[in-house]
């Protein structure tokens, strides 16, 4: 049959009646050559014709073992297919693509594999035939319908156990070769759905496997598939997540040192399945949505915490917990979508995975400490807006709007945090420095570039939201401190936040002169120490002593403080009388930062005047032209006292 733009098609009835008629020929014709090639030969006459029919019949019979061979193919692959007519020639077609040739080859690899590798050999000469073939099986991936055939044509035994029997063979190529059988079934699920023969395949993946092991190996198949989220989903939750949910505290230990060893993923099923579905917002959000089914009435934050408690009790709870803080990140859509924008589905379930974790504040699992700075970062307008203690002091972390909440501009949560969530959400990783620096060095940039906008908005109309924002970092940073002394103590929390102080923004250079990026994250650190300065009783002083002792030099905080603000709002473009020439930058052509006029500060210093003296003089011609401008001055001296409050960390004590 001729392909057409609607349909091409097999009818096996119909071809087999084909074989039939060929094959009753070719008897003939050869039957016919033999008996006339005797009589002619009898009487000497020559006989080429007679030898080309013997050819054709010949001919004739490797098609007919060749249709045979076909029509065992499209049965095989047609299992399954719903009848496309009512009856007559029609009734028996079955719907396939018309790339036999790659279906024979198909079928030849899961003979191959299905009746040959896995019955005839064994040890490692087993193992080098796996790799040696393995590559064509990567290549149907090219073919999803020709990768679809192999599986549906493979033993079902072997096809549900290849990860272990692939590592039993001890092959230093299993991940390789696992790979490749991974990719032409994530292939196939992909693909449209023509081998009819394949949906038994695709549905015994998303059911229960009736065994640990067997739930294993499936998904240790799928976890390097890319499978659609819709097969991740249903497969995970099947093959052990919603046994999970309804009987956690049981031994999910699955895989053998074997296993572990060849492929490196975890013995633990429930971390596995974690596993497939890590990188998939789509799929992570539809299990925690369904999980356990209509049987299970607890919350999504609950069935969060379920995962945790696992992980903190199981002798494989680092593999869970990896595992589990992954799919957080992918839920959330930490990654693939940016700060400020977040989708309703994507805000939603990032709300409900805040509250979990921060339940556990320090006590999360050491591993997945680095996803929640991920999702951290990622949701720094939620956290910034969760620390704010100037409206809705009393609000429940939530979707809505607080009552008489007033937006800041720049600043566009999708969720509002209560002061206590934010507060026990920064728990989850403020005891690691590094994890601290990553997240600072965001919420440094936001600090920034928010302030910014806050001040244009003020210079053009006569606001005050420059204020205001400054006062909300001020709180996020009093917030973020207070969880860091929670976790680590006064004394190791102020020791690194010296450390930074004096990387950060002291001990520079006599030949250095910081750049921008510099001026936000010393903007930062800075607030952090204003704020919680005037928070603990003698803090300050010993902070200061202890800063001086690291640096050789006393710094005036809260001076600095007004630097850093006057240069935000003077970049920003606050109306103001221009300023003198000597606190003009040569390197960047605007105002000159604290930094740099220490810098010159230190390079011009000498015996019979110290640096100290030489930046008051500097800083002279400063203070008088911030005091020459009223509202700039005082909009410099509120911005500083906001970010220099006690209050966010008082209300903590209230609201926590």
């Amino acid at each position: 049959m001729a392909p057409t733009a609607e349909f091409c098609g097999i009818d096996p009835e119909g071809m087999g009646q084909l074989a039939t008629s060929l094959s009753g020929a070719a008897d003939r014709l050869t039957a016919y050559s033999q008996e006339f090639e005797g009589k002619l030969r009898q009487h000497g006459i020559s006989t080429p014709a007679l030898r080309e029919i013997a050819d054709i019949a010949d001919w004739g019979g490797t098609q007919v073992s060749m249709l045979h061979g076909r029509i065992d193919l499209i049965n095989a692959l047609g299992k399954g297919a719903p009848e496309l007519g009512s009856g007559g020639d029609r009734s028996s077609l079955v719907r396939l693509p018309d790339e036999l040739e790659d279906f024979e080859t198909a079928q030849g690899l899961a003979n191959m594999y299905g009746n040959d590798i896995f019955v005839n050999f064994d040890g490692e000469l087993q193992g080098e035939i796996i790799h040696n073939h393995a590559d064509k099986v990567a290549k149907l991936a090219e073919n999803p319908q020709a990768a679809a055939a192999f599986f549906a044509l493979l033993s079902p035994k072997v096809r549900d156990s290849l990860p272990s029997l692939i590592a039993s063979t001890g092959s230093k190529t299993a991940k390789k070769d696992l790979a490749a059988f991974s990719a032409a079934l994530g292939a196939a699920l992909r693909a449209p759905a023509l081998v009819p023969a394949f949906a038994k395949v695709r549905n015994d993946l998303v059911k229960p496997a009736g065994s640990k092991v067997a739930a294993w190996n499936r998904l240790a198949l799928l976890r390097g598939a890319n499978a659609p989220s819709s097969v991740r989903s249903a497969a995970s939750r099947a093959l052990v997540l919603d046994d999970f949910v309804k009987k956690p505290r049981q031994d999910w230990r699955a895989a053998g040192p074997t296993e572990i060893k060849a492929y490196g993923l975890p013995s633990d099923v429930v971390a596995l399945g974690l596993e497939v579905l890590a990188g998939d917002g789509t799929a992570a959000r539809d299990v925690f949505a369904k999980l356990g089914g209509a049987d299970v009435k607890l919350s999504q934050t609950e069935k969060m915490k379920r995962f945790l408690d696992y992980a903190k009790s199981a002798g494989t709870g680092d593999e869970v917990a990896d595992a589990f803080g992954r799919v957080l990140e992918a839920g959330t859509e930490a990654t693939t979508e940016n700060p400020g924008q977040h989708s309703p589905v994507a805000a939603a379930f990032a709300l409900d995975a805040i509250k979990a974790v921060g339940s556990f504040g320090d006590g999360l699992p050491m591993v997945a400490k680095d996803s929640m700075v991920t999702i951290a970062k990622s949701y720094i307008h939620e956290l910034a807006s969760g620390a704010r203690f100037d409206k809705a002091v009393d609000r429940a972390s939530g979707m809505g709007v607080p009552e008489n909440w007033i937006a800041l501009p720049g600043v566009t949560p999708a969720f509002y945090l209560s002061p206590g969530d934010t507060h026990r959400f920064l728990k989850t990783f403020v005891g690691d420095k590094q994890l601290t620096d990553d997240f600072d060095v965001t919420a440094a940039q936001f600090r920034y570039d928010t302030l910014t906008a806050a001040a244009r908005l003020d210079a053009q109309g006569g606001t005050r939201y420059f204020e205001d924002t400054a006062r909300m970092f001020g709180d996020l940073a009093s917030v973020e401190f207070k969880a860091t002394l929670d976790v680590r103590g006064e004394q190791d929390a102020t020791d690194d936040l010296i450390r930074d102080i004096t990387k950060n923004t002291l001990a520079l250079g006599i030949d250095r002169i910081p750049i921008v990026g510099g001026v936000k994250e010393a903007g930062w650190e800075l607030t952090k120490a204003y704020f919680i300065s005037t928070v603990l009783d003698g803090w300050a002083d010993s902070f200061e002593t202890r800063v001086e002792e690291a640096t050789g030099a006393r710094s005036d905080f809260v001076l600095r403080q007004k630097y850093d603000i006057a240069y935000i709002l003077h970049e920003a473009g606050y109306p103001a009388s221009e300023p003198p020439a000597e606190l003009i930058s040569k390197s960047t052509g605007n105002l000159k930062t604290y930094d740099e006029l220490l810098a010159e500060a230190k390079r011009e210093a000498s015996e019979d005047k110290k640096w100290e003296q030489v930046l008051r003089e500097k800083l002279t011609p400063y203070e008088h032209w911030m005091d020459s401008n009223n509202n700039l001055d005082t909009k410099i001296e509120d911005a500083s006292k906001f970010q220099a409050s006690d209050q966010a960390k008082e209300q903590l004590r209230v609201w926590n």
